[in-house]
């Protein structure tokens, strides 16, 4: 009689290549699906460190050699006797600055860096400002007093200028004025802001500019014609302008928003732009000189400037902080750029013992 052998020894022979086939396969799905995460991550880090670094193109593109301002600078005999014949004393590198910065001011630029690095194909898109083109935060409220600058002053009061502000601001946002929020945090506060992102704290402010902190160039719509005028924080307010007044020549674009005017590097987008600035003054008289100077760039004349806000547009030229918007994005095959870092910078002018300058980067936002 021949002994029965039991069939549960090859059952679980069964599940056990079954359990194992199952380990195995769980353990290359976890593989493979760390490995993807870990190149992306990688690539995110890559691109992270790679917009940290384009700060640089702005500071190679803003600083001047010694040899470049040897040719506008004077001797100081000729000075005086260029300010007391009443000429432009002062003129020279002013005018070489602005006639650098002024076509690419609030203008997005493109490079792409896949002809560099074809293993890192990449586009950068950068925007320049001037952290003079807007409004000094700090320069409305005199906190040791407790009351908005030079008030009750005529042709000089920070109150009147703020109240058309915050009112000029709830109109194009559809939003409650700001002026009383404001009012109420800056009499609480004891320093000066040292970001403007801290008006965020208002929850008034919050309400208006969470979603709207730092520039975003308009896009187009289906037809073509630009959306709607925005108006961002970052772009409105600054604690980096050298002094509490506007610099004309240069506004950033909500300031130009709450003007109602463009520049005309909006119209003729796309297009390379030469700039005449022949009729530009290091010391100007508004009231006599904006329809000579400014209203080519912005085709409006001076009378069509609210009155509250001429006494804070800048008589002198002097800028020495400048800000950028970068953007990197991955140029994918499919040709979507759905991978993207952007970062805001704040770069302030040092001048060099060599008399060059070049630009000290001050801050850098993660945006």
């Amino acid at each position: 009689m021949k002994n029965k052998q039991p069939g549960y020894i090859l059952l679980i022979t069964f599940s056990m290549l079954a359990l194992c086939t199952a380990l195995v396969s769980m353990f290359l799905v976890k593989g493979m699906t760390h490995k993807k995460l870990a190149t992306v991550l990688l690539e995110q880090e890559k691109m992270n460190q790679f917009a940290l670094s384009t700060p640089a193109l702005a500071q190679g593109f803003l600083a001047f050699t010694a040899e470049d301002i040897k040719p506008v600078e004077k001797a100081p005999a000729e000075k005086s006797a260029d300010k007391s014949a009443g000429g432009d004393d002062g003129a020279g590198f002013a005018k070489k600055l602005l006639e650098k910065v002024l076509p690419v001011v609030n203008k997005t630029q493109s490079f792409s860096m896949k002809e560099i690095e074809k293993d890192f194909p990449v586009v950068i898109n950068l925007t320049f400002f001037c952290e003079s083109g807007k409004i000094n935060i700090n320069g409305l409220y005199d906190l040791v007093n407790k009351t908005f600058y030079n008030e009750g002053v005529a042709g000089k009061d920070k109150k009147v200028f703020a109240t058309w502000l915050f009112e000029t601001i709830a109109k194009k946002t559809e939003q409650p004025s700001l002026l009383q929020p404001f009012l109420e945090h800056v009499k609480s506060r004891k320093m000066p802001f040292n970001d403007v992102t801290e008006l965020l704290a208002i929850k008034e402010f919050a309400a208006c500019f969470s979603q709207a902190v730092f520039y975003e160039p308009r896009q187009m719509d289906e037809s073509g014609d630009k959306k709607t005028q925005k108006l961002f924080l970052t772009d409105i307010f600054t604690v980096a302008s050298e002094n509490d007044t506007i610099q004309p020549w240069l506004l950033s674009p909500s300031l130009c928003v709450l003007l109602d005017i463009s520049q005309k590097s909006d119209k003729q987008e796309g297009a390379e732009k030469k700039v005449d600035i022949s009729t530009f003054k290091p010391q100007a008289d508004w009231q006599k000189d904006w329809d000579v100077a400014m209203k080519p760039l912005y085709d409006v004349s001076f009378d069509k400037i609210p009155e509250q806000v001429r006494p804070i547009l800048a008589t002198q030229f002097g800028v020495t902080t400048f800000s950028i918007l970068a953007t990197v994005a991955r140029n994918m095959v499919d040709g979507e750029n759905n991978e993207s870092v952007r970062i805001f910078a704040i770069l302030k002018e040092k001048k060099l013992p060599d008399n060059s300058i070049m630009y000290d980067v001050i801050k850098i936002y993660q945006v």
